[in-house]
C-alpha cells in the first residue's frame, strides 16, 4: 500500500490528511506554496474525517472521538488522549498536561508530545498554553510574531476564546 493523501483548504492554510502504508494517519499544514507531499492524492480519502474537519472549521462544534489516538511512545499517547478530554475553548497548561498524563514533572515531555502530535486539530494541541497564559510552542515556535503561533491563535479564535484582532 502507497502513501495516500488528501487536501484541505482551511482558515488557517491549507492541509493534507495523509494516510500512511502502516495505516496511520496524519495532518500536515502545506506552509509553502507549491508544497509537493509524497504519495498519492486521493480525493475519495476519509470522508468521514474529512467531513468532520470542515465543520470544525466552519465553526461548528465535532467531536472528533471516532478518530483513534496517533500511535507513539507511551507518554506522548498518555498526553494526546488527556489532551482529547480538554473542551473546545477551554486550555491547560503543559504543566496540567504533564499531570493529566500521569507524569507531573515531565513538563517538557508534555512539550514535546505536542511538538510530535501528528493529528493537530483531531488532537488539539492549539489547546495547552504556557503557564502564564500566553500561546507558546506550537509546532515548536515561540516568537509570538510567527506564523506557527498565528495559527494558533486563530484555531483559539474559531473555537471562540480569542479575538483575531489581538492577534498580531
Amino acid at each position: 500500500m502507497e502513501r495516500r493523501y488528501r487536501h484541505l483548504d482551511t482558515p488557517t492554510g491549507p492541509m493534507a490528511l495523509i494516510r500512511e502504508p502502516s495505516g496511520d494517519i496524519g495532518l500536515e499544514w502545506l506552509d509553502e506554496p507549491g508544497t509537493v507531499i509524497d504519495g498519492r492524492e486521493d480525493p475519495d480519502l476519509e470522508p468521514t474525517i474529512i467531513d468532520a474537519l470542515t465543520r470544525y472549521f466552519a465553526g461548528e462544534p465535532v467531536d472528533f472521538s471516532f478518530v483513534p489516538t496517533p500511535a507513539g511512545p507511551p507518554f506522548y499517547r498518555s498526553c494526546w488522549t488527556a489532551l482529547r478530554d480538554v473542551p473546545a475553548g477551554e486550555t491547560v497548561s503543559y504543566a496540567e498536561l504533564a499531570v493529566r498524563a500521569g507524569s507531573p514533572k515531565a513538563i517538557r515531555a508534555a512539550g514535546q508530545a505536542m511538538r510530535k502530535n501528528p493529528l493537530p486539530v483531531i488532537v488539539p494541541c492549539h489547546r495547552v498554553i504556557a503557564s502564564d497564559g500566553t500561546l507558546h510552542g506550537f509546532g515548536g515556535w515561540r516568537d509570538p510574531d510567527s506564523a506557527a503561533l498565528g495559527r494558533k491563535a486563530r484555531l483559539r479564535a474559531l473555537e471562540g476564546r480569542v479575538e483575531l484582532s489581538s492577534i498580531g
